[in-house]
């Protein structure tokens, strides 16, 4: 049996356009996938070069390098981790506000915190790398 031609027409139309359509979430999910890989070996290889030759360019460098996390837009399935992710590195920013570079031995009251944020970065990083190994 053969289609009549005005079928034959809208048919694969309709066909294209349902196959094509994305919720929003999963418009953030192929974002995501796609561009957050990325992102991080770019922050951590910015972080990377510094050498602390300069000590007072961190801060401004950490804190750049959480207004671009900031600028992700996570699918819903991954927010928690990317948000405590976000958090972690926001709280290292926070705190090297508090950090006089002048001198390193004035901040030992401060190592307990940067132990406790470099715990919860690794975690929190480690389960956003899992979630995109399951995801991507």
């Amino acid at each position: 049996m053969r289609l009549p031609v005005r079928l034959r027409c809208v048919v694969p139309a309709l066909l294209v356009l349902t196959g094509c359509a994305q919720s929003e979430d999963d418009v953030r999910r192929d974002a995501f996938c796609s561009d957050v890989p990325a992102l991080l070996r770019e922050v951590t290889a910015d972080l990377n070069a510094f050498d602390g030759s300069d000590p007072a360019s961190g801060p401004a460098l950490v804190s750049d390098a959480v207004t671009r996390l900031e600028a992700v837009d996570p699918p819903a399935d991954v927010r928690d981790e990317w948000d405590r992710l976000l958090t972690a590195w926001t709280g290292v920013s926070d705190l090297l506000g508090q950090a006089d570079l002048t001198d390193p031995s004035a901040n030992t009251a401060l190592a307990p915190e940067l132990e406790a944020l470099g715990t919860e970065l690794t975690e929190s990083g480690g389960a956003v790398d899992d979630w995109g190994q399951a995801n991507c």
